[in-house]
């Protein structure tokens, strides 16, 4: 009887059935969409909060920016000693957390760069290009940072490895690298290319990939994001340069490592201790011009951006509740409507035995039958075709389909099993034979 009932049922009333499985199937998508943004806002303000809450962070700068201070500061024979003894301290200090990082820009041997990871390309610059040796190289967006910023912004790989510490400390004839989400149909995990980085020639070797959409919070750029980046880990050089080439290397590198970012807590004395701290640092490797620019440049940010996330969820909450209201109330009152002019059918079958029980279970039946379309058709569409949610929304949208499905039935239940009713339905039924 069920069968026989499901095929008259979906037979005479096919277009109001295409209208719920329609409007079923566009609710479950949009409360989807719904939950999985209310999932990334909730996402994004932890992992705000677990970088900057409660945290104070300077900028560290070092003081020869005059170009007559800078050649006096270079031209001393331990000026490289210095330089190495102070990123060092401020590297392995424990008042403080040290935050090496910034975004030199390198020159890559260009057989597989994509073409909106050379340097300017957000700005409408042309590739720059040039030739090595005869190879031709170009200029691409990268990213240093020691391993304290690794750790601190929670960077992690969809495929390889990351970074451990002796890659931030041995030399070695080839560089590990992680490249950005962007360049994963570009490179493989071992690939070994060679890059141009200040002025010599490194090999590199891909050694992971970043999950996409990796951030890191650099200069006034709260969400800085590095898929399309090349990463190459800060490397503490040991040895002493005997050429040139290798002076001018470490140079560089090590000037870039100690205009960094100090992060500790945000109180008054934790503050002069570091304060305290970093004076003793200068002193002890003879480095005495650094200055700090601007008392944690990020806060205003974070507060702000805070606010702004708070503000959407709640906004993004009310919209959702009222959205999912409004559906549940038409649905029903659409469910209402029809089983009303349905009521002779139920009669019939009421009549001949069935109890209402079992009429209540039929009409269940056509119902979740409606229900599990639209929730088989949202999932091809979320998952497979918009790619939006995991498993964990699936989940929660299953069992609002299972509650739609059950609370679409109360009304109609409801007429079905008053008494009185029930005796109307017969009374009209026998005055029509």
């Amino acid at each position: 009887m069920i069968l026989n009932n499901l095929k008259f049922y979906l037979r005479k009333y096919l277009f109001l059935v295409l209208v719920l499985y329609v409007q079923i199937t566009l609710f479950l998508i949009t409360f989807g969409t719904f939950v999985t943004l209310i999932k990334e806002i909730d996402f994004e303000s932890e992992d705000l909060q677990q970088i900057y809450d409660g945290k104070a962070i300077y900028q560290l700068i070092d003081g020869y920016y005059d170009a007559e201070e800078y050649q006096e500061f270079i031209s001393e024979n331990d000026y490289i000693t210095r330089l190495k003894n102070f990123y060092n301290g401020l590297n392995t200090a424990t008042e403080f957390q040290y935050l090496a990082m910034y975004d030199q820009a390198i020159m890559i041997e260009d057989t597989k760069i994509p073409s909106d990871a050379y340097h300017g390309y957000e700005r409408g610059n042309e590739k720059i290009q040039t030739t090595i040796n005869n190879k031709s190289y170009t200029v691409a967006k990268a990213f240093q940072l020691n391993n304290q910023a690794l750790n601190f912004f929670n960077l992690q790989v969809s495929e390889g490895q990351l970074w451990d510490k002796d890659d931030f400390q041995n030399e070695q004839n080839e560089i590990p690298v992680l490249l950005g989400d962007t360049y994963r149909n570009y490179y493989e995990i071992g690939d070994v290319t060679k890059i141009n980085y200040y002025n010599k020639m490194v090999n590199i070797k891909v050694v992971g990939f970043l999950n996409p959409n990796s951030k890191v919070f650099y200069q006034n750029n709260t969400e800085f994001y590095l898929d399309k980046y090349i990463l190459l880990p800060y490397i503490e050089w040991n040895s002493k340069p005997t050429t040139l080439i290798d002076e001018k290397f470490q140079q560089a590198s090590y000037f870039a490592m100690i205009n960094g970012y100090v992060v500790t807590n945000n109180d008054i004395s934790g503050n002069q201790v570091v304060m305290q701290r970093i004076e003793a640092i200068a002193q002890n490797s003879s480095f005495g011009k650094y200055s700090f620019i601007g008392l944690n440049p990020h806060f205003n940010q974070y507060r702000g951006l805070m606010t702004i996330i708070s503000e959407e969820r709640n906004l993004v909450v009310a919209i959702f509740l009222s959205f999912m209201i409004l559906n549940i109330f038409l649905i029903n009152t659409i469910l209402f409507l029809q089983q009303k002019r349905r009521l002779s059918t139920f009669a019939v079958y009421y009549m001949n035995g069935s109890t209402r029980i079992q009429l209540v279970f039929i009409q269940w039946i056509e119902i979740a039958l409606i229900v599990f379309l639209a929730y088989i058709t949202n999932y091809i569409l979320l998952n497979q075709v918009m790619m939006i949610g995991d498993i964990t929304v699936q989940i929660y949208i299953f069992i609002l389909s299972i509650l739609l499905s059950i609370i679409a039935c109360f009304l109609p239940t409801y007429q079905l099993l008053r008494n009185h009713m029930i005796t109307s339905l017969n009374n009209d039924f026998e005055g029509r034979i």
